[in-house]
């Protein structure tokens, strides 16, 4: 399964196929710079009780809104 998400390394959107586990999930989060912050909100959603790709997303969601620049995916998707 595919998702999109805006991942913080690129500073953008992209398709990728979706992470299974904690760890391929923080693999991605921690080539972000500065990933402290990401890594965070991925954390409290899964202790939430959220899926790995749903907290994946908000984190990427969250690096976006912390002032990281995106190009060409401008879109507000809240869920």
């Amino acid at each position: 399964m595919r998702l999109r998400w805006y991942n913080p390394a690129i500073t953008d959107f992209e398709w990728r196929e979706m992470p299974e586990t904690d760890e391929e999930a923080l693999t991605l989060l921690e080539r972000a710079p500065g990933p402290g912050p990401c890594v965070e909100v991925y954390r409290d959603w899964r202790r939430l009780g959220a899926t790995v790709s749903a907290s994946l997303i908000r984190a990427g969601e969250a690096a976006r809104d912390n002032g990281t620049e995106s190009h060409g995916g401008e879109e507000n998707y809240d869920h």
